[in-house]
């Protein structure tokens, strides 16, 4: 296991609301990574798998929520596989 201490925090988006990562957990490969979450609304602290965190893009650094895409999953056919 490998716990990684984020410098600067990275402002997220989960199922239970919006707050800040301040440390990444890594199991391996055979495990999601685990994201730890502050809450800005109470403070407290709570873990997600990393497909449950949504990462909103920095305006100031040229990025851009397209309409389209949040909350949607890519799934994968035979030749997409095919590319990887």
């Amino acid at each position: 296991m490998m716990i990684h201490e984020l410098r600067n925090p990275i402002d997220v988006e989960t199922p239970l609301g919006y707050g800040k990562c301040i440390a990444w957990l890594d199991y391996g490969p055979d495990v999601n990574t685990v994201w730890k979450i502050v809450f800005y609304h109470d403070g407290s602290v709570r873990n997600f798998y990393d497909d449950d965190v949504y990462v909103h893009p920095n305006k100031m650094d040229g990025g851009e929520i397209k309409p389209h895409f949040k909350n949607q999953k890519h799934e994968f056919n035979s030749e997409d596989r095919s590319k990887l």
